[in-house]
């Protein structure tokens, strides 16, 4: 391996995280002063600047990054513009009501949200981003543009030394890549998940820590480490979300709780069987899904949606 001083390092075994780096905005104005990004802590500091100095902000995608610094911003009374080209926020990561509910909750606390809306560039003044361009020929004004609108693996290493790789370097259960003395783990790759066909790329800790334990246990010729149902968290104002199992077409879903108490849980099921768990200050009910998932355990949807009920009592024996 040669580092970018063309120094030569040896190794038996590599373990490739090379993490990922934001999508950029493919759209005329995007080098504006005040057109930012949020991945580093760098990122992070000249952010919070912005909301100290309660400018307005323009926030170029509805995924949970995005909602996340709406939430802060907006806890600090800065005037905040979600801007979403699918007709949804969250549009691939969450399902339909969870969508729903979250951009009720974010809009009753003074968020604005437009879906549905192609940016086309951004305006500014004196080199500094002063409005974000949608295609109906309106412009949201704004002192600050976060764009998140998704992020790419960071897998030119990976591809430069013929691994194999498909928007991500492609990995095992155990992290191993297609070269047999090469790991990888992280953002950057493809990787299998329970109850998921194929590969799938995570971006979460949870996911980043599993594959840390499948690749340690690997180079010391441990067991494998056990397979873990796929879950990640938000933080949105007094909103602790944890979804837990990969929401895609279920043939039911049962509300638990209510949405405007903060406190409810969306159970996914095919038939009966959980598939995943979209949860909000409900840590008992993510944490029962989590298990029914791993355990393939079919549930009475009835009785699971009666927060009388006991969650142990919602399966069927």
């Amino acid at each position: 391996m040669y580092s970018s001083s063309a120094q030569a390092t040896d190794y038996d075994l590599l373990v490739l995280a090379t993490g990922a780096e934001p999508r950029g905005l493919p759209a005329p104005g995007s080098d504006l002063a005040g057109v930012l990004t949020l991945r580093t802590l760098a990122d992070a500091r000249v952010l919070r600047k912005a909301v100290i100095s309660r400018g307005r902000i323009a926030i170029i995608g509805g995924g949970y990054v995005g909602l996340e610094v709406a939430a802060v911003a907006r806890a600090n009374g800065v005037d905040v513009t979600v801007i979403e080209r699918e007709d949804r926020v969250l549009a691939r990561v969450a399902s339909t009501r969870l969508s729903e509910i979250l951009a009720a909750y974010h809009r009753d606390r003074g968020t604005k949200i437009l879906t549905g809306a192609q940016v086309v560039g951004l305006s500014g003044d004196d080199g500094h981003v002063r409005g974000v361009l949608l295609g109906d020929g309106t412009q949201v004004p704004c002192d600050i543009a976060l764009v998140g609108i998704g992020a790419v693996p960071r897998d030119g290493l990976a591809v430069a030394a013929g691994l194999a790789c498909e928007q991500g370097i492609l990995v095992d259960h155990r992290a191993r890549t297609s070269d047999p003395s090469i790991f990888a783990i992280g953002d950057v790759t493809r990787r299998p998940l329970m109850g998921v066909d194929g590969l799938q790329r995570l971006e979460s800790i949870p996911s980043a820590v599993e594959q840390a334990r499948q690749a340690t246990a690997s180079i010391v010729g441990a067991a494998p480490a056990s397979a873990e149902v796929p879950w990640f968290w938000s933080d949105q104002l007094d909103l602790k979300l944890k979804i837990a199992g990969v929401v895609s077409a279920p043939s039911g879903t049962v509300l638990r709780g209510d949405p405007a108490s903060g406190r409810f849980a969306l159970f996914h099921h095919v038939d009966g069987k959980i598939t995943a768990v979209e949860s909000a200050n409900s840590p008992g009910e993510f944490m029962a899904g989590k298990k029914f998932i791993a355990g393939g355990e079919r549930i009475d949807p009835t009785r699971l949606a009666d927060p009388a009920v006991p969650l142990r009592d919602t399966v069927i024996k």
